[in-house]
């Protein structure tokens, strides 16, 4: 009876321990967050009437402005033949990818997570100074290499806008943690 009891106790262990370990290797599993959310401010350029070593681009999983003749960026600014300052998704340069962007009507501080759908990825979106805006980078792997390739989310507010030097300056908060949504500052939970 005892060797019964000892077999049940083993095969329980075992059982409990093959779905410990299954968690782990489960892509929707978070691991701990380890980048801290800080607010930051960046400048970028327009893609036309400014120097092609001038940022336009900007990429969501290293938080760098970049030059738009290389790949790795999640939106551009530019202003169009009329003026407008407009935002590009990736997507929408023909670039492919996932990455969009989503305007919003809260003020900057109050938004407190990423939702996970409404991006625009394909169109250009409208910008002003004060516009708030969210954007869910392509899939990283970068920065979710154990669990997979996940987009990372940020939230920005336009803070200037200069017609005649062709700049945008954004204020950001971007969650570099994967699969994080949390976009409030400090080490986020969720």
């Amino acid at each position: 009876m005892t060797n019964a009891i000892e077999s049940r106790a083993v095969l329980i262990l075992a059982f409990l321990a093959a779905g410990a370990a299954a968690a782990c290797d489960d892509a929707l599993s978070l691991l701990p967050a380890t980048y801290t959310n800080v607010v930051d401010t960046v400048p970028l350029y327009a893609i036309r009437g400014t120097p092609v070593a001038a940022p336009s681009g900007y990429d969501v999983p290293t938080k760098t402005a970049r030059r738009t003749d290389q790949p790795n960026f999640d939106f551009a600014f530019d202003l169009n033949t009329a003026g407008t300052p407009v935002l590009y998704p990736a997507g929408s340069l023909g670039l492919g990818g996932t990455p969009g962007i989503l305007p919003s009507t809260q003020v900057f501080d109050s938004i407190k997570s990423a939702p996970t759908s409404g991006y625009l990825d394909s169109l250009p979106v409208t910008i002003s100074p004060g516009a708030v805006f969210i954007v869910r980078s392509r899939p990283s792997a970068l920065a979710c290499s154990i669990t997979g390739a996940l987009p990372l989310y940020g939230k920005f507010l336009v803070l200037a806008i200069d017609p005649v030097d062709r700049t945008l300056k954004l204020q950001t908060l971007v969650n570099r943690n994967c699969g994080y949504r949390d976009l409030t500052p400090g080490l986020p939970t969720a």
